[in-house]
């Protein structure tokens, strides 16, 4: 017998009743952080219960090519990708892409146009949360405590570099933070202590875009929040915080973040309550003023009595380093569990 939900009805269309949801987990991706989208979908996919969901995969790779976990070996286009996805008829597709072509709305919107449920925040939302300059803006502007920026493009600098340089120097200080303002997982991003080694910092983070960001270095203690939205629409909760102290790197960079024991990251952190209520509230703050669904995960540093937030991830990690489920461990909540409660709130 034939069913017919809320989505479109071209969509739901021929679909019948099934015992299981079907989750389709899409990984992989042309971003350089394709092989952490890779880790993150192997670990869902170990870890979505099986009990309660038929489980597929599709992996993307770094040429755009479409492999379906149903057709090893044959590699589509995107042109025939999406027809076969449609027919698929998913109840649900598991985003576990990371970074641009993924992370930052696009696919969001396909998925939207073709009327099929997905994980994590929208079209605008994803789109926002990733331009760490737009976002810097609207978070200014909400009150919260952001590190001072310049921004600039390529065109500035091949036009006027010794300018820019001498700006950041007077403006912001060495060492800076010079990064591309729409990556993820401290890829395209240097920390540069000369004048110097800031010239050649600009020149390597170009290469990830043709826009780029410097930051003032805001000195102390690093933390991460995840955000979980409750079902029902009812409202979202902050999960234990959590501090992150890398063992060799200057920064929580690639290697810090996805190296076993590179990091020590304690979850709860050892920072007082009220600090912890606030890392919380901002991180609440952010994902909600972002437009941010389903989940989320707010960097911020301790300076001192200010706490200075970084930016929000509306697809953090998911690997066996990442923060997100740490987070919920620390509130009582396994793997599977979180992925589940992930999934109750996917919608389009």
């Amino acid at each position: 017998m034939c069913c017919r939900g809320k989505r479109s009805e071209n969509y739901r269309r021929g679909v019948c009743m099934r015992a299981k949801k079907h989750v389709v987990v899409l990984m992989g991706g042309i971003s350089s952080e394709h092989d952490i989208s890779i880790q993150s979908g192997e670990m869902i996919l170990d870890n979505l219960d099986t009990d309660t969901y038929k489980v597929s995969s599709i992996v993307i790779t770094r040429d755009g090519e479409w492999l379906f976990s149903d057709e090893p070996g044959e590699y589509m286009e995107i042109s025939r990708a999406i027809p076969k996805l449609r027919d698929m008829h998913p109840d649900c597709v598991f985003i576990a892409l990371h970074g641009p072509f993924g992370e930052d709305g696009r696919i969001q919107g396909l998925l939207d146009l073709m009327g099929i449920p997905y994980t994590g925040s929208g079209c605008s939302a994803s789109g926002l949360a990733i331009d760490k300059i737009r976002s810097k803006q609207i978070m200014r502007h909400v009150g919260v405590s952001v590190p001072d920026a310049i921004e600039f493009t390529l065109h500035d600098w091949k036009l006027d570099g010794e300018g820019i340089a001498h700006r950041v120097s007077e403006s912001l200080g060495f060492p800076c933070v010079v990064k591309n303002p729409r990556q993820g997982s401290s890829l395209g991003m240097a920390i540069p202590k000369t004048a110097d080694e800031f010239n050649d910092a600009v020149e390597q983070v170009l290469g990830y875009g043709y826009t780029l960001m410097v930051e003032r270095l805001v000195h102390g203690t690093e933390v991460t929040c995840g955000v979980l939205d409750l079902e029902e629409g009812e409202g979202e909760e902050a999960l234990p915080v959590t501090e992150i102290r890398p063992v060799k790197s200057e920064f929580f960079d690639y290697h810090a973040k996805y190296t076993a024991d590179a990091a020590n990251e304690i979850t709860p952190a050892e920072i007082d309550e009220s600090i912890r209520d606030r890392v919380q509230e901002i991180s609440l703050n952010a994902h909600r003023t972002l437009g941010c669904r389903g989940f989320s995960r707010s960097d911020m540093i301790i300076s001192g009595d200010d706490i200075v937030w970084l930016e929000t991830n509306t697809i953090p990690g998911f690997t066996e380093t990442s923060l997100l489920p740490q987070g919920a461990a620390a509130a009582g909540m396994s793997f599977k569990d979180l992925l589940t409660r992930i999934v109750a709130t996917a919608t389009i």
